[in-house]
């Protein structure tokens, strides 16, 4: 039952963000908003209730790298729990922001407000790669 709200979440979400292929969403394909690339994540056998939503918010510079990563290991102490967002690091280097949503909790339009709203602080983060504001 769960898998089919993912299903319908895309599809509303595709239809609202007009985009023509929903199935490679719901497969794990990338979506782009205001610039910043997001993939939604459905897992029904470990988190069958979840949707997680990994924002790619990009590569800090190698000149700072060491003041980047302790702000944000400072945020994810601050936000920490047991399904709390979290940045974590990619193989390719690259700052990723990772969100779960109730699949019963959440809808198409509220989705597209998240996504607007961390679209922002993912390009707010890459003008000086610090964090200003709480994240979504």
């Amino acid at each position: 039952m769960s898998r089919n709200r993912f299903i319908d979440l895309v599809n509303e979400f595709s239809a609202l963000a007009g985009l023509d292929q929903p199935e490679l969403l719901a497969r794990g394909s990338s979506v782009e908003v205001d610039g910043v690339d997001f993939v939604f994540q459905y897992d029904e056998e470990y988190a069958p209730e979840h949707v997680m939503l990994y924002c790619d918010f990009g590569v800090p510079p190698e000149e700072r790298l060491l003041d980047v990563y302790e702000a944000l290991l400072e945020t994810n102490m601050i936000v920490y729990g047991g399904s709390s967002p979290a940045f974590m690091l990619g193989p390719d280097k690259r700052v990723t922001f990772a969100y779960q949503c109730r699949l019963a909790d959440v809808r198409a339009r509220h989705l597209i407000d998240i996504l607007h709203k961390l679209a922002g602080q993912a390009k707010d983060w890459r003008t000086d790669y610090f964090l200003e504001a709480s994240l979504a």
